[in-house]
């Protein structure tokens, strides 16, 4: 096969660089040659990117743990480098890069046919990559004995790399099911602790720690038995990851909730929190969300920001889900309970009560001041005529005595912590601030 030494990368096509470990690539160079070994560095990289293309295309899943990259780039090196010395089937074992992709694979659920599916798919492309160089250099009375003798050498190389990769993949799942599950807790557990992760962490975890994350706290409206809690958490996480476009994700039983992490090849969008709210779930499960970050740090400021909105949803009894963006300032002025109750006491006098006409009046002046002070904002939000908001917003100016434009952040976070915590509006302040104060000391413990 003499026509491998023409192999040479493209001259208009400038990559990203290998995906491989530089001992592969080495060992590639050494053996191929530096132009082969660059030419099968961005043809993986191309053929990923059209596999990738048409399974979208299909609507088919595939390239789900983000390193199949990797694993086509190493596996055609092999390829290559068995070509060149005549290697039998028998002997070709499929690369690092390769079984580690199975790996992550079992650890973020990939079903093994999506596996074997991105395998051929890959396969199929490098033949075709294979027989276009033949194509161009082997001579016409040469061509179709070396065509047959590529397409039988790559058909057994690619049987003896799916026989590796399932054997792993059925490995992989055993150990997985095994003693892994602890230790992705213990891992997990010292990251969120400030601890630097080892150098083991990414494979147990099944994660590349250096991307972006989401983490999401969740928990049960109720202390009763819950028939397919398991089945129904692992469904959430599962169609979340579909919906937000995740790399793959984990769950945890941390500190008395469920710690749903989500990983990103590619940054996600800082409303991704909305995407998150609208994935079904089973209505008995709360969620409290961070925002998405990067990195370790990023990891972390997701939890605490989980943790920041966790709080308030223990607290409040109006929705069943909060973000970190609406969340955050309540959970600041939560810090000190006794202290909120008396601030919403204080900076809403005259406007606190049960009675819903001033439970109208706080809604629509926390609109109001939510808008900008634009009415019209604030009655296209509550489906209002313009003139009801400005009436209900003179009503409020009177019954506080003060004007609206005077400390209109105070007075907007303490509706806000009126809206989310009603009971803070009883007349009955000390009873109140009390009762609130234990509460808060009861959802913390």
């Amino acid at each position: 096969m003499n026509w491998l030494e023409s192999l040479h990368p493209p001259a208009d096509r400038a990559g990203d660089g290998p995906a491989s470990d530089p001992e592969i690539i080495a060992s590639a160079e050494a053996e191929i040659g530096a132009p082969a070994t660059a030419w099968a560095v961005e043809t993986a990289a191309e053929i990923v990117r059209q596999v990738d293309e048409d399974f979208s295309l299909a609507g088919t899943p595939g390239m789900m743990t983000g390193t199949e990259r990797e694993g086509c780039e190493a596996s055609l090196l092999t390829t290559l480098i068995g070509l060149h010395r005549g290697t039998a089937a028998a002997d070709i074992v499929a690369p690092r890069g390769a079984q580690e992709n199975v790996r992550l694979s079992v650890r973020q659920g990939v079903p093994i046919g999506s596996v074997l599916r991105t395998v051929w798919a890959c396969h199929t492309r490098v033949q075709d990559a294979l027989l276009a160089v033949i194509e161009q250099e082997v001579p016409p009375d040469r061509m179709v004995a070396e065509v047959r003798e590529l397409n039988a050498a790559l058909f057994a190389y690619v049987n003896s790399y799916v026989v590796d990769l399932m054997h792993g993949y059925e490995d992989e799942l055993t150990l997985w099911h095994g003693r892994l599950p602890a230790e992705r807790l213990r891992v997990i557990t010292a990251i969120l602790d400030g601890e630097e992760p080892g150098e083991d962490a990414e494979r147990i975890l099944g994660l590349r720690l250096g991307r972006h994350h989401l983490v999401a706290l969740a928990w049960p409206a109720t202390t009763g038995h819950i028939p397919d809690r398991e089945a129904a958490r692992q469904r959430f996480g599962t169609d979340a990851a579909k919906a937000l476009g995740a790399a793959g994700f984990l769950t945890f039983d941390y500190q008395g909730t469920t710690l749903f992490w989500w990983a990103f090849n590619t940054r996600p969008d800082p409303s991704v929190a909305g995407g998150l709210r609208a994935v079904p779930r089973a209505d008995w499960i709360h969620v409290a969300a961070g925002r998405p970050g990067s990195g370790l740090a990023g990891l972390r400021y997701s939890y605490l920001e989980a943790q920041q909105a966790a709080r308030v949803a223990r607290l409040s009894p109006r929705q069943k889900f909060w973000d970190y963006d609406e969340a955050g300032m309540l959970a600041l002025l939560l810090a000190d309970p006794e202290g909120a109750a008396r601030f919403v006491q204080v900076q809403l006098d005259g406007l606190l009560g049960p009675d819903q006409k001033l439970t109208d009046i706080r809604d629509t002046l926390r609109h109001f001041l939510l808008a900008g002070s634009s009415r019209l904002a604030a009655a296209q939000a509550l489906h209002l005529a313009t003139n009801t908001v400005a009436y209900r917003v003179k009503r409020a100016v009177e019954l506080l005595g003060r004007p609206i434009n005077e400390n209109q952040a105070g007075t907007l976070a303490a509706l806000e912590m009126a809206h989310t915590f009603p009971h803070l509006t009883d007349a009955q302040a000390p009873y109140a601030r009390r009762n609130f104060t234990r509460q808060h000391q009861k959802e913390s413990h």
